[in-house]
């Protein structure tokens, strides 16, 4: 079995250390800086995730003041292609008006042409009626003396029926005539009401789009205002995160620095890591969740590899080594620290296990790859479904966080 190999004087180190120093049971000063740290990171961290909070809201806020200014564009161009056709159509109407009115005039001149033919007709006539009741007044020696012949005498009454009948017939087609340009003049008069009337109901449903227009523009503006007030907003809110984000980050380092400060009583350059052999430090997991350098929920690039496994899953250690830091910290929860030695290399190794439900070691101890460290859990800061579980691994080769999937098997 390929251990790591620990000199006398180290060992004597590591037990005086055991008895004056842990994470457990550190003195008082420590205890206070270790607090005052982790108290200024959980409020740069609660001044961060309420600013991302905030600057989520307005995001959002902004995404639906542009979808509404995509509705009421999208609107705005409805109505401009209904003004169109409107327009369109109204045009047409004013052309068919004018072509009804016209037909309607010329309907109205054509009746009066021929209701004076009518009563320059009926004036011929009534004068031919006079004429023949005055020959017909003078009797019958009258008649006698002014024929010609004894034909014309006999067949003047015949031809004054004629006569009569004729005038009667010019007079009834003139009538019939005059009754169907009547007709036509009403049905013509009837169709410019009704072009007419089309044409008001188009100049109406313009008036009432042209209106419906302008307070879309209205909405429109309004909104494009509001739209850019949310992105100057947003934008200050950028700037209010970037900060808190910072301010988060410098603050977890300060924890981090201190932490390997007080870990680094536990480590010794005098231990020799033999090999780079790594396992894997669970028997069994469902998934691996979040990778190294992926985006965390608060956008901060993971820090190690989050293996999802059930509650009390055992830990086993990656590789033999000293405990250099076992306790609760901060968001780590329950934690974990290993310090491997210094391969080959030159390069020094560290392990680093975190959110635990019970940590089964205690800080200087020894243990050798594959011992129980402690089980799994959900303590610190976790998230994901089924009470986010999980065994979050870090590896620090010379002090520096590396992808732990680089050494460490699957």
């Amino acid at each position: 079995m390929k251990r790591i190999h620990l000199h006398s004087s180290a060992v004597v180190a590591l037990a005086a250390g055991l008895v004056f120093c842990t994470l457990l049971a550190s003195p008082a000063s420590a205890d206070d800086k270790k607090e005052a740290l982790t108290a200024q990171q959980n409020a740069a961290k609660e001044e961060y995730e309420a600013a991302q909070e905030k600057l989520e809201a307005l995001q959002q806020q902004q995404a639906q003041t542009e979808s509404q200014i995509g509705t009421l564009e999208g609107q705005s161009a409805h109505i401009a292609a209904q003004l169109e056709e409107v327009y369109a159509a109204r045009q047409e109407a004013e052309r068919l008006l004018l072509e009804r009115q016209n037909e309607a005039d010329t309907a109205a001149r054509a009746l009066a042409d021929k209701q004076a033919e009518y009563d320059a007709s009926r004036d011929r006539c009534r004068d031919q009626l006079r004429a023949m009741q005055m020959l017909d007044g003078g009797g019958s020696l009258g008649l006698l003396a002014q024929a010609d012949s004894l034909y014309q005498l006999l067949s003047f009454t015949d031809v004054l029926q004629q006569i009569s009948t004729k005038n009667n017939e010019i007079l009834t087609r003139l009538q019939q005539e005059a009754d169907a340009l009547d007709q036509a003049r009403q049905a013509a008069e009837a169709a410019a009401r009704e072009a007419e009337a089309a044409k008001a109901e188009l100049d109406s449903q313009q008036a009432r789009l042209d209106e419906t227009q302008t307070q879309l523009q209205e909405a429109l503006q309004q909104t494009n205002e509001t739209l850019s007030e949310q992105e100057a907003a947003g934008q200050a809110q950028q700037v209010v995160t970037e900060a808190a984000k910072k301010a988060f980050e410098e603050a977890t380092a300060a924890l981090d620095a201190y932490a390997r400060s007080q870990s680094d009583r536990y480590t010794t350059d005098d231990l020799i890591l033999t090999s780079l052999d790594f396992r894997c430090p669970l028997d069994s997991y469902s998934s691996i969740t979040t990778r190294f350098g992926e985006a965390d929920p608060w956008g901060i690039p993971h820090r190690g590899t989050d293996f999802a496994a059930a509650n009390g899953t055992p830990i086993y250690a990656i590789a033999s080594g000293v405990i250099s830091a076992a306790g609760p910290v901060s968001s780590y929860g329950n934690c974990v620290q290993v310090s491997h030695g210094t391969a080959g290399d030159g390069s020094r190794y560290d392990s680093l296990y975190a959110h635990m439900s019970r940590i089964a070691v205690n800080q200087g101890q020894q243990v050798e790859k594959g011992e129980i460290i402690g089980y799994v859990g959900n303590t610190g800061n976790v998230y994901g479904a089924n009470g986010g579980y999980h065994l979050h691994l870090e590896l620090r080769v010379n002090g520096s966080r590396v992808d732990p999937l680089v050494y460490v098997p699957r």
